[in-house]
């Protein structure tokens, strides 16, 4: 059966770095303080979270929360096409479209369920899908579900999608062109040129342009309003897409858009909307008192852009390898699998909560370990943090100045569609 057999293929390798004690993935947590997690006893800083702002340890959110329980019940009964539908639900609709600059707004119960579900609306077999090759999984399997042509284009680079773009048109005149990037890419922390890409719609208007902001809202723009705030190209986004698992301390998702009648069409015809139990009262609640918080103390942005610029010069100067990222993800480029394993070991030991990305979420050779930094972090956790990861720098060789002795890799077939084919299979 061939089912068992890539069963037992996956479980060896899971054996092997179990049996090696280097297993970083699934300890279970258990407490947390927002900033510091406690697991197997033993309390550690934690920067590998993206609550990016802190607020699911704010106690006005936590008690907001607490209280929708006690008037709305612990759970929706249903989907919101059918008895899950609250007006909570429509309040925190308007009070995103509003935040984000957009007219209208529909929630799905989470943010992988809103790609899948929106892209599975919006798409047809007809037209050709543009993606950054680094896009989030969820958008892949989105697009992989409607069975469009689905292009990549190289990372960032807007002359790349300018080309496909024309391209598309060509092959396919009669189907629709989507342009598909994040604002904050989840891996390397990378800031997308919206504005160049913009310049690709500005060329093509007709094309549609979709944005997965999912890292981008309470971050960037004016107050945390996003990506395309930051770039102010808010108007030639067609499309919205974010999360509330991040800088809005809950789970669910939502896109956005100014166009009325399709969003009325996406949310009458997104089957994970339709077959998927409502987000809970708790929930909402929560993300409509995070919008708050955040429009009234829009200096928790200014603080997080604070920590993340005071650990990524800290980072360059212990010589860490860090890439492009512009955001509070900072990615630490270790090289092999396997010592990724290990260094992520050796932080948790030392008291450091982080973990590792290895292929093919990254491309082969370059596995990292992903921080991520919070608003809420205090002075004397991160100069911690900086001590044990000048130590292990050093004990590990991962340091600029040991990239002598580090072997080589040429691109293989991560790049392009074969690496969004096995970003569909990854864990």
């Amino acid at each position: 059966m061939r089912l068992r057999q890539r069963c037992e293929q996956f479980n060896a390798l899971h054996s092997l770095i179990s049996a090696q004690g280097i297993n970083p993935y699934f300890r279970p947590i258990a407490k947390t303080w927002g900033t510091e997690v406690e697991v197997a006893g033993q309390r550690l800083v934690m920067i590998g979270s993206n609550d990016y702002l802190g607020l699911s340890h704010d106690s006005r959110v936590m008690d907001a929360s607490a209280k929708a329980v006690y008037q709305w019940g612990t759970g929706p009964g249903g989907s919101r096409f059918l008895s899950g539908n609250m007006v909570l639900h429509h309040h925190l609709e308007e009070r995103l479209a509003e935040f984000i600059g957009k007219r209208f707004a529909v929630v799905h119960v989470t943010g992988f369920s809103t790609n899948l579900g929106a892209l599975g609306v919006l798409v047809t077999p007809a037209d050709t899908v543009l993606c950054d090759r680094e896009n989030h999984a969820s958008i892949f399997e989105g697009v992989k579900n409607t069975k469009a042509r689905l292009v990549t284009f190289a990372h960032n680079d807007a002359a790349h999608a300018m080309k496909r773009v024309e391209d598309a048109k060509a092959l396919r005149p009669d189907g629709d062109v989507f342009l598909v990037t994040e604002g904050v890419f989840s891996m390397s922390g990378e800031l997308a040129p919206l504005d160049e890409i913009a310049a690709v719609k500005d060329a093509h208007p007709e094309v549609v342009f979709y944005l997965d902001d999912a890292h981008g809202l309470g971050v960037f723009g004016r107050g945390g309003r996003g990506s395309a705030d930051h770039f102010r190209i808010t108007d030639k986004v067609d499309f919205i897409m974010g999360t509330f698992s991040k800088s809005m301390a809950s789970i669910g998702g939502f896109i956005a858009s100014d166009d009325e009648d399709m969003l009325r069409y996406l949310r009458y015809q997104s089957r994970t909307q339709i077959f998927s139990a409502a987000l809970p009262a708790a929930n909402t609640v929560a993300v409509l008192t995070c919008l708050d918080i955040l429009t009234r103390e829009p200096e928790r942005v200014d603080r997080l852009h604070e920590v993340t610029v005071r650990m990524r010069q800290a980072y360059k100067d212990i010589g860490l390898r860090i890439g492009a990222s512009s955001s509070p993800i900072i990615p630490i480029i270790i090289g092999s699998d396997e010592k990724a394993f290990q260094f992520s070991q050796a932080l948790f030991e030392a008291g450091v909560f982080a973990l590792p990305a290895v292929y093919p979420a990254v491309p082969r050779g370059q596995a990292l370990i992903r921080t991520a930094y919070m608003s809420t972090h205090q002075d004397r956790q991160l100069d911690f943090v900086l001590e044990v990861l000048e130590k292990l720098a050093k004990e590990f060789r991962i340091r600029e100045c040991d990239l002598e002795d580090e072997p080589t890799y040429a691109e293989g077939d991560e790049e392009g569609e074969a690496g969004a084919k096995a970003k569909l299979s990854y864990l």
